[in-house]
């Protein structure tokens, strides 16, 4: 075998390289997690609008049963409005406690999705 001599040159480049490529892992699993979240918010907004659809035709639904035990279709829709108008009230009153526990909620997804990553990590490194 050959002795290899200490270069600092060589040094310097294995550095160098090692940080260009240290560089690159985090630009990648920045990546990575961006569009985890990315990924997520998109899919919570896909179910937003279903439920937003589902809450549209449960309270048309329920408008056409109170028009029939009312036996008018304005009273019965009148009724329904009457409904959400108590609902907004409700949510009024209660914004701040509603407000928080979204809040808290949403800070708690964003950490998971951009922590799994890390744990996934993590795990392959205690195996």
């Amino acid at each position: 075998m050959k002795d290899k001599k200490f270069s600092i040159k060589g040094v310097f480049q294995k550095t160098k390289e090692y940080i260009d490529t240290r560089f690159k892992l985090i630009g990648l699993k920045l990546i990575e997690r961006s569009s985890r979240l990315i990924a997520s918010l998109i899919v919570d907004g896909v179910k937003t609008i279903f439920a937003i659809f589902v809450v549209f035709f449960l309270s048309l639904a329920l408008g056409f049963y109170l028009s029939e035990l009312l036996g008018s279709s304005s009273l019965g829709f009148l009724a329904m409005g009457g409904i959400f108008i108590l609902l907004i009230i409700l949510v009024s009153i209660f914004e701040d406690p509603i407000e928080r526990i979204f809040m808290n909620l949403s800070i708690k997804r964003f950490l998971q999705k951009w922590n799994d990553e890390i744990e996934e990590d993590e795990e392959g490194k205690q195996d």
